[in-house]
């Protein structure tokens, strides 16, 4: 009989092989984060899934104990699907499964639900080891998408670099649901500094269909989604996508909520873990160093030099933010050399990811 540390741990294995792993740590904080989304019993039936999706059938099939009957099973993967720890979608009218990855999947699945206990480990988790991760392969899930205000018509964009293209070549439906970032501020008293906006996140497709099955988030026009969108621009947030052709989410993030953000912000070279296609340019003869655009700056990549503004490249991640606040029409986006073209699904980024984490390892 398998003791409940084992059961986790074997739990933490499991996830660890996935594209987004894992990692177990010396102080075994990776173990006391799944305690607080598992049951001893779901994190059983988790060693049964994979990150792609499966049926019912086929996850019964893998059990090793009968005791467990096939009623029961669906039952609990329903469960697990409300507390936020796997995810589904339907495919011919039958329901598929599959392990979400921590982030983006389980900490963004405890909007509405997120306790201070769970918190303070995930945030231990994430620092200590989950960071490295995440991050590690410079194969991002993330991308940033320039905020509209910052484009001009000499410069061609992609659609999977514009913001209207995107909403408008989303598949329905449409959700937006609330910042699970803010909302952990907020369990210590620390409003963001940057926007009242709350609902701020987007998810489409059959993500936005498992966040609106779940009572997590409402769904919305593409009208509404852009009108968001654009309030979130006016405040100065910061547009992360997923890094696919066409994402499952957006969200509006500040550099004093976001998990990642607030991480990228001690990194020395932010450019080189987010996706991006852009870099901001600021005219030395337009700038008079007003300082406007490194209040803006939320990943700290503009200072003052002899009272003129420059940008510090490694760290630019390309959102654009800085732009539409300059009085001096200072500042543009400039297109990198070499674009960088999103995988086309989630699937092929996974894939992306597991290759060159192979490749890491044979180093």
């Amino acid at each position: 009989m398998l003791n409940y540390n084992d059961i986790y741990r074997n739990l933490q294995i499991h996830l660890d092989q996935f594209p987004v792993g894992f990692p177990a740590t010396k102080t075994d904080i990776e173990i006391k984060v799944l305690m607080h989304l598992f049951s001893e019993k779901e994190a059983l039936i988790a060693t049964k899934l994979n990150w792609s999706y499966d049926t019912l059938e086929n996850i019964y099939n893998r059990l090793e104990s009968k005791d467990i009957s096939i009623e029961s099973l669906e039952y609990s993967l329903n469960t697990m699907i409300k507390k936020g720890t796997i995810k589904y979608k339907t495919e011919n009218g039958k329901k598929l499964y599959a392990n979400l990855p921590l982030v983006v999947g389980i900490f963004e699945y405890q909007v509405n639900k997120l306790t201070k206990e769970f918190f303070q480990d995930f945030d231990e988790y994430l620092v200590s080891a989950f960071g490295a991760e995440l991050l590690g392969t410079k194969v991002s899930q993330f991308r940033t998408i320039p905020i509209q205000q910052s484009i001009i018509p000499e410069n061609f964009i992609a659609n999977y670099d514009e913001v209207k293209q995107i909403i408008q070549n989303s598949e329905e439906p449409l959700t937006v649901a609330n910042c699970v970032c803010r909302q952990s501020k907020e369990l210590y008293d620390q409003p963001c500094e940057k926007t009242s906006l709350r609902e701020t996140c987007f998810y489409f497709g059959k993500t936005g269909q498992l966040f609106l099955d779940q009572g997590w988030a409402r769904q919305v026009s593409r009208e509404e989604v852009l009108n968001i969108m654009q309030q979130a621009e006016n405040d100065g947030l910061i547009f992360q996508s997923g890094n696919t052709i066409n994402p499952e989410f957006i969200c509006c993030c500040c550099g004093c909520c976001c998990a990642i953000l607030t991480k990228l912000q001690k990194l020395p070279r932010p450019s080189r873990v987010i996706s991006s296609n852009y870099h901001a340019e600021i005219n030395p003869d337009l700038c008079v160093g007003c300082g406007t655009c490194v209040d803006r700056c939320q990943i700290n990549s503009i200072k003052l030099y002899d009272n003129l503004a420059k940008v510090i490249l490694k760290r630019c991640i390309g959102c654009g933010v800085c732009i539409p606040s300059c009085p001096e029409v200072a500042i543009q986006l400039i297109k990198k050399e070499g674009e960088m073209r999103p995988p086309s699904t989630q699937e092929d980024l996974f894939s992306q990811i597991m290759n060159k984490k192979q490749q890491l390892r044979k180093k």
